[in-house]
């Protein structure tokens, strides 16, 4: 995070007393492209004897957007953007993934004792999602401040993977296994577009929104060009 901050800060000082504002003409379309840090926070998580785990970390990501201003202070606009891969590895554990009671059902089994999995779980998720926004452009003395409020569809691509060792070595357990979920969400946000020349602007912005119980904050730096 503190990566992060420091470059924005550094070039909003740099740029700032050369800098005016342009209150912008309402048709006037707009693109920009950039690179965020997804700060994301989960609630733990435990499930067939594993220990809790934080599900959530910062990994990093890029998004691009284009937008209209429909008038001098409001614009709407669609973004895309997509996350690295957010790693994350749980210490190895054990359950009684069958009960004796269940082997007796099974000829080959018999009734011997209950089967036991120790495993080191590891989860690999990216998130691709699409946000449409509205604007309401604040003008201040050296940049342009909007605050943007809409709504976002999410997909989250998660690979669990396990390292897992069987105690009946005639019965096989999956080692891996993918989910790919949608979900809606409010997404709020904010700009702060500092104007570099005529057309180009360097755009401190932040994206968050809720999902579940979870929470995903997006702080990022992006250029964007005026037509």
């Amino acid at each position: 995070m503190r990566r992060l901050v420091s470059p924005i800060a550094l070039a909003l000082l740099v740029s700032a007393p050369g800098l005016a504002v342009a209150q912008p003409s309402t048709g006037t379309v707009f693109i920009s492209g950039g690179a965020f840090a997804a700060i994301e926070r989960f609630p733990s998580s435990s499930g067939f004897g594993a220990p809790e785990s934080d599900r959530g970390g910062t990994v990093a990501g890029g998004t691009l957007g284009v937008g209209i201003h429909l008038t001098e202070k409001i614009s709407a606009r669609v973004e895309g953007s997509l996350t690295g891969e957010l790693r994350q590895r749980q210490d190895a554990f054990g359950y009684p993934y069958l009960t004796p009671e269940v082997l007796a059902a099974f000829s080959d089994f018999g009734s011997s004792s209950a089967l036991v999995v120790p495993g080191m779980p590891e989860t690999r998720r990216t998130t691709a999602a699409g946000f449409m926004l509205l604007g309401y452009h604040v003008p201040a003395r050296r940049a342009s401040i909007e605050l943007l409020a809409g709504l976002g569809l999410l997909n989250t691509d998660v690979e669990t993977s396990y390292d897992v060792r069987i105690a009946a070595e005639r019965l096989t357990v999956p080692a891996a296994y993918t989910t790919s979920t949608y979900h809606a969400v409010a997404v709020v946000g904010a700009d702060v577009a500092v104007r570099l020349t005529e057309r180009a602007a360097i755009v401190p912005q932040v994206r968050a929104y809720v999902l579940g119980n979870g929470l995903s904050v997006r702080p990022g730096l992006s250029l964007r060009w005026t037509f």
